[in-house]
């Protein structure tokens, strides 16, 4: 006896939930419309119509000089700009039949010396030759130039950022 009032009863809710959902259906069925009535503008109204635009990474020309006629021609020191990585000595001469070496080197800290971080040698021809560094970390940096013959050189010192 017991078992069937239970059941009963649980029968006598669904059937009224199932009133109340269908009495409740027009006012969902009416909020959608206000929602979806709105124009794909006013909806996104909050979020700024212009994407990000983040600056590109391009090549910074921090020195540029010509040093010379030598053979042994070195530059001043300059620092590496805060978040720079990658820098470049960019150089040239012009020459008959001589060679360009290049040195970058950097000072280590706390008084531990210096160090060559990469060289390079290429033809006194015009054409201007690269030496860079990808992992650059220390904050002081020069180059020293070489020549085999007395010239002019023309140098670039350049960051990636």
């Amino acid at each position: 006896m017991r078992l069937a009032s239970v059941s009963l009863t649980l029968a006598l809710a669904a059937t009224a939930s199932g009133s109340a959902l269908a009495t409740a259906a027009p006012a969902l069925a009416a909020a959608r419309t206000t929602v979806s009535a709105q124009p794909a503008s006013a909806a996104h109204s909050e979020v700024s119509t212009h994407a990000s635009t983040a600056a590109r990474a391009s090549w910074h020309t921090q020195r540029h000089e010509v040093l010379g006629p030598g053979k042994l021609l070195d530059t001043s020191t300059w620092s590496r700009p805060s978040g720079v990585r990658v820098m470049q000595v960019k150089a040239r001469c012009w020459g008959n039949n001589s060679q360009i070496k290049v040195d970058l080197w950097f000072l280590r800290r706390w008084g531990a010396g210096e160090k060559i971080a990469k060289s390079g040698k290429w033809a006194c021809n015009g054409n201007y030759g690269i030496v860079r560094i990808r992992n650059a970390g220390h904050s002081t940096y020069w180059a020293d130039f070489s020549l085999s013959k007395k010239h002019t050189v023309e140098y670039w010192v350049q960051y990636y950022k």
